[in-house]
């Protein structure tokens, strides 16, 4: 997996013109082969999903609506006042937030998976909490509502939730019954996410050659897939927006990947969006500086300097291919590919690099 291949196209494509020019864009995904999924305010203000194909052309679902999801409608949202749709994404999944619960919505028979009580168990036992199954069907899940406001919104006031979660996460049990991501299933993942990213024609807001981040995505690859540290009981998209803190309690969101992996995936995708926080303005310069050495810590006590740096660039190379399909990226985005080109030149000693650079 060298993160190379001469076939896949670079230059900006219709698929990626029109992401560009579609408006009140909020976030937007590959879809396979496709084209790509969008979620976008309308005149209204209302969320909706939909699709662009390779060609250009959109398509956008009606409000609450997907053919794919078959418990989601208006009418779901009209059964409490206050319900907000909060995420759709078309062919997928959405959530709806009400006055106590999280609607999950899904299609038909992916729910039974999201509501394994073996996903939660490893962190509960650590004594982070994690919300509850109220409810659910083949296609939708109902969670409680934790009270708190996520990590990524508190910025430098979030700083005593960071502590809490260093008191807690080395008490994340090892041998634990979930499903392994091995570092090789690491590397396909950020394979694919540079692949996709590339072939729709999104890199441009990059401002890095995508040859040159297809090297670094081959180099990062290749130690990925070298032996690690043990596995242990991974959250596998931990970072600060699954992470609420209300002043007493850390509450842990999204176990739908949980898996045993080494712990540098958890620590080096904390450390990558930490510092992502800091090139967006959402931290200054002291908060990023404290939190980092939690980490940094944290690190110390469970897994290789190596290891972490290696997990850190996967992290932070994925995030460049994430935020290549959203609005705003061109902000900062050349800035962040061109440190992660340069952390990748040494890609060992990219967790001790990092404390020095700040993203």
């Amino acid at each position: 997996m060298t993160g190379t291949d001469p076939g896949i196209r670079g230059a900006r494509t219709a698929a990626a013109k029109t992401l560009r020019e579609l408006p009140g864009l909020v976030r937007a995904w590959p879809d396979h082969d496709r084209g790509m999924v969008f979620e976008r305010r309308d005149a209204a203000g209302l969320l909706r999903a939909g699709r662009i194909d390779v060609e250009g052309r959109v398509r956008t679902l009606a409000y609450a609506e997907d053919p794919a999801l078959p418990e989601l409608s208006p009418q779901l949202l009209h059964q409490q006042s206050g319900s907000r749709l909060v995420v759709h994404r078309a062919g997928r999944r959405a959530v709806v937030i009400s006055t106590d619960r999280v609607h999950k919505l899904l299609r038909a028979g992916r729910a039974a998976r999201l509501a394994d009580p073996r996903a939660a168990r490893p962190f509960l036992r650590a004594g982070l909490r994690t919300p509850e199954v109220l409810d659910r069907s083949p296609s939708r899940l109902d969670l409680e509502l934790l009270p708190g406001r996520a990590l990524h919104d508190l910025g430098d006031a979030g700083l005593p939730g960071w502590q809490r979660l260093a008191e807690l996460w080395p008490g994340v049990p090892r041998p634990e019954a979930l499903p392994e991501h091995t570092g090789a299933d690491e590397a396909k993942v950020l394979n694919r996410w540079y692949r996709q990213a590339h072939a729709l024609g999104v890199l441009d807001t990059a401002g890095a050659s995508p040859a040159g981040l297809g090297d670094a995505v081959g180099r990062v690859s290749a130690l990925l897939c070298e032996p690690g540290d043990p596995p242990a009981a991974s959250h596998r998209d931990l970072h600060d927006g699954q992470l609420l803190w209300d002043g007493t309690t850390l509450s842990l969101l999204d176990l739908d990947t949980a898996a045993l992996a080494e712990p540098g995936l958890d620590l080096g995708n904390l450390a990558a969006h930490l510092d992502l926080a800091r090139i967006q303005g959402r931290f200054g310069a002291a908060g990023h500086a404290q939190v980092g050495s939690i980490l940094e810590d944290l690190g110390r006590e469970l897994a290789d300097e190596s290891r972490l740096s290696v997990y850190y660039l996967a992290s932070r190379l994925r995030l460049i291919f994430v935020h290549a399909f959203r609005p705003g990226a061109a902000q900062w985005l050349p800035a962040w590919a061109s440190e992660s080109i340069k952390l990748a030149a040494s890609p060992t000693t990219a967790w001790t690099t990092r404390t020095t650079t700040g993203g």
